[in-house]
């Protein structure tokens, strides 16, 4: 248990939250999953069943009527939960895939202390994304990317700063690289009170709690790559 009486410099601090955004930026991407087969070097390779599977590249830009910055949220709890699912909606994976909305989506969405770095951290994330998602290969591949926040948990609240779990369900499949998969994870959003709004200042991720499947048998990745693309995105629901 780290000692409350031993202050982190402000730049180990910038560290801290680049090392976070990172992490939880490469988890909405690839499986939004630790240990994913994509992740994994001894996983078996997908691409031998789904690379004829070739599409458009997949629409970068969110639904119209999805927040993408976390003002107007009020100075409570429910306020910063809305803000907490805001950002995380914002910041899934379709987005991650596309360098400069990245950057202008953490401008809007973080604190000034870990802007710059969050920034550099999500950008390098998107390098990586498109890379492992073969999103670059010829033919395109068709690729899907979907999270959704389904609850919140709220972990510490005060007027300045206020720390919110919220928990998500994401999807993950590409016709090069990675056959379709869910996962579940709790993505955890520290938030600080500045310019009158709640500001990300951290992201960490973690596993679960994931529930299991059901006696319904998992769609085939064909079927898959053929129907999930046919479906628009809702925009996500706020506390």
């Amino acid at each position: 248990m780290p000692n409350p009486h031993i202050q982190t410099s402000p730049r180990q601090q910038r560290r801290q939250w680049a090392a976070t955004a990172l992490a939880s930026a490469l988890l909405a991407v690839v499986g939004v999953a630790v240990g994913s087969r994509l992740a994994s070097p001894h996983a078996p390779d997908a691409a031998t069943t789904v690379t004829v599977l070739t599409a458009a590249a997949p629409r970068t830009t969110p639904p119209a009527d999805r927040r993408t910055d976390t003002a107007g949220f009020a100075r409570t709890e429910r306020g910063a939960a809305a803000a907490a699912a805001a950002s995380v909606s914002a910041l899934d994976g379709t987005a991650l895939l596309d360098r400069a909305r990245v950057r202008a989506l953490v401008a809007s969405l973080a604190s000034a202390g870990a802007r710059a770095d969050l920034t550099a951290a999500y950008e390098r994330a998107a390098l990586d994304a498109r890379g492992r998602l073969g999103l670059d290969s010829v033919p395109a591949p068709i690729v899907f990317v979907r999270a959704i926040p389904v609850g919140y948990r709220i972990d510490a609240f005060s007027k300045q700063a206020a720390t919110v779990s919220v928990w998500r369900l994401g999807i993950v499949g590409s016709g090069a690289t990675v056959a379709p998969q869910q996962s579940w994870r709790t993505e955890i959003v520290s938030l600080v009170w500045e310019h009158a709004g709640w500001k990300v200042a951290a992201f960490a991720s973690e596993a679960g709690p994931t529930p299991p499947l059901g006696a319904t048998a998992p769609s085939t990745a064909t079927d898959l790559f053929a129907s999930v693309p046919r479906f628009k995105e809702f925009s996500s629901a706020n506390p």
